[in-house]
């Protein structure tokens, strides 16, 4: 049973720009375990076309956690990944594992413009957050000047409305591509023309192939999953049909894994990827 506390635990988030988003946690354990890491200092990016995601240093514990069912502003976290993911529209069906943690209760007309470094922390009863004067005063930018405008740019809404293709196995899958450099250089790519890689099968829970370039990377330590397509030292394509810990660039995640597995098979394949 979910556990109610007689004090609802509250954070806020702070941005570059000092806009800030507070949350009210839903007393879960994975919520819990997400309040004692407080306070953090992360990177923050695009995932799709509908939230923003980062990484705690350690995973959550989900147990009687709720399935994610919210609207715009709730706080998530995808268990496989291991992010934190915050919608600031519509959650689609993010299936059964993802978990929500909690809601925001100010500030939700800020996290469609988040980006790069934010600040999380732990809010106290008797410490009340500074008021949002957004509506009385201009927009304000951050000192490096690049905080991105709230209304996004007719490319933002193209490239958030792209989608990958991938054809293998006589099946072609669609893809939801991740937001970075290595996939900008990567979309450019197949603009020009299709990308066709020859991939060998790996241990038993992977395809890997070299893509006959380099791309820009972004390495984190990542524990993938089925679906899973990532960039491994800067030239190889990688697909998950299993799991594996590494550090790898993250391009893309399959939207529907069915027939996945099937489709790479046990040996060797032809993969042709395209927008």
């Amino acid at each position: 049973m979910q556990k109610e506390l007689e004090t609802p635990l509250k954070i806020v988030l702070t941005a570059e720009d000092r806009q800030e988003i507070l949350f009210q946690l839903n007393g879960s354990p994975a919520a819990q375990g997400l309040y004692d890491q407080l306070p953090l200092s992360v990177q923050i990016e695009n995932y799709g076309s509908n939230e923003k995601i980062f990484y705690p240093p350690d995973k959550l514990d989900t147990i009687d956690t709720p399935i994610a069912e919210g609207p715009p502003g709730t706080l998530n976290y995808y268990a496989p990944w291991g992010n934190i993911a915050i919608f600031y529209s519509d959650l689609s069906d993010g299936g059964s594992d993802l978990y929500e943690l909690g809601e925001a209760i100010s500030g939700v007309e800020h996290i469609a413009g988040l980006n790069g470094e934010i600040q999380i922390e732990k809010v106290m009863d008797d410490e009340p957050l500074e008021p949002d004067n957004s509506q009385s005063k201009p927009q304000q930018s951050s000192p490096s000047g690049n905080v991105p405008s709230r209304e996004p740019s007719q490319e933002t809404q193209e490239r958030d409305e792209m989608k990958l293709k991938v054809q293998v196995g006589g099946q072609t899958f669609t893809a939801t591509l991740t937001e970075n450099a290595a996939v900008d250089a990567f979309v450019e790519m197949m603009q020009e023309a299709p990308v066709v890689i020859q991939m060998e099968d790996y241990s038993g829970f992977e395809k890997v192939g070299p893509l006959g370039t380099s791309l820009p990377t972004n390495n984190s330590q990542t524990t993938t999953q089925a679906g899973d397509i990532v960039l491994y030292t800067g030239n190889q394509i990688v697909m998950f049909y299993g799991s594996n810990s590494w550090s790898y660039t993250r391009l893309a995640r399959i939207d529907d894994r069915t027939g996945w597995e099937e489709a790479l098979g046990s040996g060797d394949v032809t993969v042709r990827l395209s927008l």
